[in-house]
């Protein structure tokens, strides 16, 4: 048609990048604007300044499953040519402030361009499984990001940990920091430490580490670390000490235990913080006693993990000799709840009390009567406990129905000490 305009508008065409990957996870999100850039110069021009609410990933899309084209013809690439394509990517794109690198085509290069290229914007970062990246190129992506907020880093082999200290130092925004499965050979917070006593006060909120060389000495790090919130950790216990020293504000507390010793040491750390109120336990290689979960139970918190490392690492595992949690043990938590509820008296506010018992394959119908003694329970997984009945889990789903409609009329519970049984505790509802 003559006198027709040759091109769309710019904002027309902005439209249709944003439509085309809303709602796309952030690898998917790549390849679509790639291709996107590639129909004309205008789309190009218009398309590589990527709406900030969009996260970008450079992934390599090994465990998707997508029918799309696109998709497809860049799964069969091979890791040097999906490289050529991020470092292209990097290049091009521009104006995000979310990204993520997943996999073996994740490079040095790659990092650095990244870091030129939109560097000042990033407020958050993911690394997963980029076996090939090293520490000068993560020094140089932290660097270049004061805006930073949250940093995210898991199964980088060849990482020795001399980064943490511009994340530390340089990225006054931090608020959360997440460093898991590292090289158990060459993965080390010394500089960290050796760094630490001159940092400014610290905004960190969430710390993550496991499995990333911490030792007994952690604490120095934590004692910089005042405000912080939410923790997860493993390693020796002196570490969930020095986090309920120097950390007043701590609600919650995750913590990887594989040692009966470093439990103890814990559970006694933990009765000191005063502002907890949500506690995971991940069990490895050891059952919990009685007087363990007693303790546990007594402890002033409203949402409780108690989980197994196997089910965790295999939900499909059922042998009883897995189980991390007994019949005994789960009649004495219920016990340590209901005597800190007894304690507490009819004053205070009522609360919602949320467990998880994952992978206890041992607990069959008397943890199940054990449990409908609780005063109130609105939240209740026990996956992987294949030995209780269907019957035993309606009885235990209308508890939690109960539960929550309790706390929707705002009646609160009672508990009394039976008289003729001095360790049996009876919920009044």
């Amino acid at each position: 048609m003559s006198g027709a305009a040759p091109f769309l508008p710019d904002e027309a065409v902005r439209q249709i990048a944003a439509y085309l990957v809303q709602g796309e996870p952030p690898g998917h999100a790549l390849i679509h604007l790639l291709a996107f850039c590639g129909v004309c110069r205008q789309w190009r021009s218009v398309g590589r300044e990527v709406n900030p609410g969009v996260s970008i990933g450079f992934d390599v899309l090994e465990n998707t499953f997508c029918s799309q084209s696109s998709i497809q013809r860049f799964r069969r690439l091979n890791t040097g040519q999906k490289e050529t394509v991020f470092y292209a990517a990097a290049k091009l794109l521009d104006g995000y402030t979310e990204v993520c690198f997943s996999g073996e085509a994740v490079s040095d290069r790659l990092l650095t361009t990244v870091a030129l290229r939109v560097g000042s914007k990033l407020q958050k970062v993911r690394l997963h499984n980029a076996k090939q990246v090293t520490d000068p190129a993560l020094q140089a992506l932290v660097r270049s990001a004061p805006l930073l907020q949250s940093f995210i880093a898991e199964e980088l082999d060849k990482a020795t940990g001399m980064f943490l200290v511009p994340l530390m130092e340089e990225c006054p925004a931090l608020t959360v920091a997440h460093v898991v499965n590292m090289s158990a050979q060459t993965f080390t917070w010394r500089g960290c430490k050796a760094s630490s006593g001159a940092w400014a006060p610290k905004g960190l909120t969430k710390l993550v580490v496991r499995s990333a060389g911490l030792d007994e000495s952690f604490g120095v790090i934590l004692s910089k670390l005042s405000n912080l919130t939410d923790i997860e950790l493993d390693g020796p216990a002196v570490n969930i000490k020095a986090a309920a020293l120097h950390c007043p504000s701590v609600s919650r507390v995750s913590y990887f235990v594989g040692r009966k010793t470093d439990l103890d040491e814990a559970l006694a750390a933990l009765m000191t913080i005063r502002e907890l109120k949500q506690l995971e336990l991940i069990v490895r290689n050891f059952v919990l006693t009685a007087d363990e979960l007693r303790v546990i139970g007594m402890l002033p918190v409203a949402d409780l993990r108690l989980d197994s490392y196997v089910y965790k690492q295999q939900p499909t595992l059922s042998r009883s000799s897995y189980s991390h949690v007994d019949n005994e043990g789960v009649k004495a938590l219920v016990d340590g709840i209901c005597h800190r509820w007894n304690q507490a008296g009819n004053t205070g506010e009522v609360f919602p009390m949320k467990l998880s018992l994952c992978g206890a394959t041992a607990l069959t119908h008397d943890a199940v009567s054990a449990l409908l003694r609780l005063p109130v329970l609105t939240e209740l997984d026990i996956g992987g406990c294949c030995r209780i009945t269907a019957m035993d889990k309606m009885r235990l789903v209308a508890k939690v129905k109960a539960g929550r409609e309790m706390l929707e009329s705002g009646r609160r519970p009672q508990v009394r000490m039976n008289s003729r049984f001095p360790g049996l505790f009876l919920p009044i509802l």
